[in-house]
């Protein structure tokens, strides 16, 4: 058997610098967070425990066996490796030992809607494990919710490694675009289009929003294009704060191209009627 020192890589007349400093690095080179061997640093961890504790030593040096020495004591070890390397350990080597071999987490995405992402909805999912086999978990879509927001469900993740905590599962969420309407903030927007005719003399449109309800709104005359009306209340409901967002119609003018000499004579009469009427 090695002894403590040849366990360190010292002779037995060595400074308490050397044996800090031999502990520091065989304990960087052999880590298990580091790729390195559990073994071997459990005994470079025993052998720091007892020299570099001076009465340790010395009982050591004269003669004690090593299995008198606790590699779990009061000096030196998972205290100095915690403060050299930042490492987190629960009690004892034992924590340590179950935190490395934690199950990974998976992560899926999910592509929706713009409607599920405005009411919520309820959703399964399929999603392959570490090991090959497969499994659904239902997803519960909070209304509100914004692509690149992720769900966490505790303990679907990965459990490849038998006994071991199991891992998480992280729903990224996508919405998709919708043809009809999209979000700005809070916001849920559409568009209208209006002829010239209705954009100058004001018109009354049946609008339908992304839940199916049916607004009558009148638009006043002279409108421009890029206006905007707002129905209060009626948007996304933040998913963090609980507020609401608006509904939006913004106003879209289609002016259309007229090539006949005739219509455009009449049009040009009526121009110069309204250009002459008081401002």
């Amino acid at each position: 058997m090695m002894t403590y020192y040849e366990t360190l890589g010292l002779q037995s007349n060595c400074s308490q610098a050397d044996i800090k400093k031999a502990y520091r690095a065989l304990a960087m080179k052999h880590h298990p967070d580091r790729g390195g061997d559990e073994k071997k640093f459990k005994e470079i961890e025993e052998a720091y425990r007892t020299l570099s504790d001076e009465q340790k030593r010395a009982e050591y040096d004269a003669g004690g066996s090593q299995q008198e020495w606790n590699p779990f004591g009061s000096a030196g070890g998972f205290h100095d490796i915690n403060e050299m390397f930042g490492f987190r350990f629960g009690p004892g080597f034992a924590g340590f030992h179950q935190q490395s071999r934690r199950n990974r987490d998976l992560g899926i995405r999910l592509n929706i809607s713009l409607k599920d992402s405005f009411l919520g909805k309820e959703l399964e999912a399929l999603y392959q494990m570490m090991t090959g086999k497969q499994q659904s978990v239902v997803i519960n879509i909070p209304p509100g919710i914004e692509t690149g927001q992720t769900i966490r469900y505790n303990g679907l993740g990965d459990d490849s490694i038998p006994g071991a905590p199991r891992g998480n599962l992280n729903v990224t969420i996508f919405v998709d675009p919708d043809p009809q309407y999209f979000r700005r903030g809070d916001d849920i927007c559409t568009q209208i289009e209006l002829s010239t005719f209705d954009a100058m003399l004001g018109v009354e449109k049946m609008i339908r929003t992304i839940d199916d309800k049916t607004l009558q709104v009148k638009i006043r005359p002279g409108v421009q294009h890029g206006d905007e009306y707002s129905c209060s209340g009626m948007g996304f409901q933040n998913s963090r704060h609980r507020q609401t967002g608006n509904f939006i119609i913004i106003v879209n003018v289609k002016v259309p191209s007229i090539t006949d000499s005739t219509i455009r004579a009449k049009l040009e009469a009526i121009q110069k009627e309204i250009n002459n009427l008081p401002q």
